[in-house]
């Protein structure tokens, strides 16, 4: 990935943007190997999406099924990421084996109002 600097980003989708976070310290990708159970790809991939939800934005409207509509849309965002991945001769591998301690502290949510639900590294193959 090129012209952008490494940190955490959020993405703002009403504006088709990219707002940084914080700058990412020379540990980052460690940090996202151990919180994935030590799978290297996730810290050594050009960029690892990590998904995060606030459930109270689902609860209101789906209540005690609401963790259900989160999961699944968590899924569909990550199928079209498999999509554009293919389009573009990228691979990629969703994960939902990490430490939720430790992804909710890497990309600093509170682990209970926001919490981390999905992560998939994305890079170039072959």
């Amino acid at each position: 990935v090129t012209g952008i600097d490494v940190g955490i980003y959020r993405y703002l989708p009403l504006d088709h943007a990219l707002v940084l976070e914080r700058p990412a310290g020379s540990d980052i990708a460690d940090r996202l190997t151990a919180a994935t159970h030590g799978q290297r790809f996730a810290g050594e991939a050009a960029v690892t999406f990590i998904w995060s939800a606030l459930p109270a934005r689902t609860e209101w409207r789906y209540a005690e099924a609401s963790y259900k509509v989160i999961a699944i849309d968590a899924g569909h965002v990550c199928q079209n990421l498999y999509l554009a991945c293919e389009a573009v001769g990228a691979g990629t591998c969703a994960i939902a084996a990490y430490r939720q301690d430790l992804m909710d502290e890497l990309i600093g949510v509170d682990g209970y109002d926001e919490f981390v639900i999905y992560a998939a590294p994305v890079g170039k193959v072959g």
